[in-house]
């Protein structure tokens, strides 16, 4: 969108329903981004926060905003049209806790304390889980002691580290959570929806008597899935996880991190379904021993799925991953790793169905040109990537806006080679009119045109 249609946009930021238009402008130029970061109402830097199409790079800008409102926007961020929102890189969290923890954070609009804003970023559900293990490394006692909190799923290493802090806080924290995970989970409640004892029932010492009723069948089906992955389950009835009837519950049994490989491959498992790849995800286990390099030659999976979404992969193990007969192994390492091909990431593309399919397309490297021979592709999704073609041929374009599926005519409609009384004339289509009105070959005299009837105010 042209700059001076933006920054009229900007400069009334009070005219109702304009900060919510700029929080899903598209390719917002970065001297608007400047203006907006810098701005003196804090609506306006909310929009930019929560602007699921702006880099998060410069989104993580706003994690150090004087207004904890923007804080928290920003951190919760917008929910991209192709998906989940993108997280903040790394070092946009860690400013943002060193700021918080200094004292500079007691400066402007706050509102919140200290630990109110800590418990605000906890409840964002969009921040990468890493970053809440990273707190074991962090300088800060207060934030070393809230590590403690996600002890079952720390490496034994980090939890050692923590019992030996420095700190006397931290290492009695520490050696607290330690006695509470080995002390036996006694007084389960067996009612057949119960989010307190599933969670327990992971990652707590069960009384033998309880752990034999779950997995004997004594106790609410699912209780057998989440024992599955207990750590202090005892071997015999780990074994006997390993032959359930439930598919989901052979899986997670064959994801346990003491498995060898063969143990691993004397599982009847299936591999989830590729629904959506991070909540098929969410409960598998990080192998215990080894590293990324050595997860990424395992037979299972699984394994090679948790090695694809990690760092400090080698280009050789990139290479073969992204090349994995496994799907999930090949769209968990396009989406993780640097300098797969533009080929390999349109692939992956293809080849994956799952509700964030999208978010393969903000990758570095996806491929742009060349996309309009997939038209009459009878996917969708595929004929949907013809928006990004530039060369792609106008009689394509318009032919796509008739398509029987709504998600290709509307994305379309945003395409550039249409033009003149033909665009025009899609203002006008009550389906396809908000889609033509973000058309960037939209002439910039109509959108002024558009925003005078809609009463916003003209910049002096």
């Amino acid at each position: 969108m042209p700059r001076e249609v933006v920054l009229r946009a900007v400069a009334a930021y009070e005219w109702p329903g304009a900060s919510a238009a700029l929080a899903e402008v598209e390719h917002l130029p970065q001297d608007v981004i400047e203006v907006m970061v810098g701005h003196s109402d804090r609506r306006v830097r909310v929009a930019l926060g929560s602007n699921p199409h702006v880099d998060p790079v410069q989104r993580a800008r706003l994690l150090t905003d004087p207004d904890w409102r923007v804080v928290a926007r920003t951190l919760r961020g917008g929910r991209h049209p192709d998906g989940d929102p993108r997280p903040l890189p790394d070092e946009g969290y860690a400013r943002f806790l060193t700021w918080v923890m200094s004292s500079r954070s007691d400066a402007g609009d706050r509102m919140l304390t200290q630990d109110e804003m800590l418990q605000e970023f906890l409840a964002a559900r969009d921040t990468p889980s890493h970053i809440f293990r990273s707190f074991v490394r962090r300088p800060e006692p207060e934030l070393r002691s809230m590590a403690c909190g996600w002890w079952e799923v720390l490496p034994p290493d980090e939890r050692r580290a923590l019992i030996h802090d420095p700190v006397r806080e931290v290492r009695e924290r520490a050696a607290r959570v330690e006695a509470d995970v080995r002390r036996r989970l006694t007084g389960i409640d067996w009612a057949p929806v119960n989010r307190g004892s599933e969670s327990a029932i992971s990652c707590r010492l069960l009384a033998r008597v309880d752990a034999e009723r779950i997995v004997w069948g004594d106790a609410p089906a699912h209780y057998r899935y989440y024992a599955a992955g207990n750590p202090h389950l005892p071997v015999d009835l780990v074994a006997v996880l390993g032959r359930d009837p439930d598919p989901a519950v052979r899986y997670r049994v064959s994801m346990r991190p003491e498995l060898t490989e063969g143990q691993r491959a004397g599982i009847d498992y299936r591999v989830p379904e590729l629904e959506d790849l991070d909540d098929a995800m969410r409960y598998d286990a990080c192998p215990a021993a080894g590293t990324p390099e050595t997860w990424a030659r395992s037979a299972h999976p699984g394994v090679r799925r948790i090695a694809a979404c990690s760092g400090g992969l080698s280009g050789e193990a990139r290479d073969r991953l992204v090349r994995d007969p496994d799907l999930g192994v090949r769209v968990l390492t396009c989406r993780h790793q640097a300098g797969v091909t533009p080929e390999l990431l349109l692939r992956a593309y293809r080849d994956y169905r799952g509700r964030d399919r999208g978010r393969l397309t903000w990758r570095p490297g996806f491929p742009t040109r060349g996309l309009a021979r997939f038209a009459d592709d009878p996917d969708p999704g595929m004929r949907e990537l013809v928006l990004r073609d530039p060369d792609a041929p106008i009689e394509v374009v318009v032919r796509l806006l008739a398509d029987p599926e709504r998600c290709v005519r509307t994305a379309l409609a945003r395409h550039p080679a249409l033009a003149g009384e033909r665009l025009l004339a899609l203002l006008d289509d009550p389906e396809l009119g908000p889609c033509a009105a973000a058309n960037p070959a939209l002439p910039v005299a109509v959108m002024h045109r558009i925003l005078d009837a809609a009463g916003v105010p003209r910049v002096p």
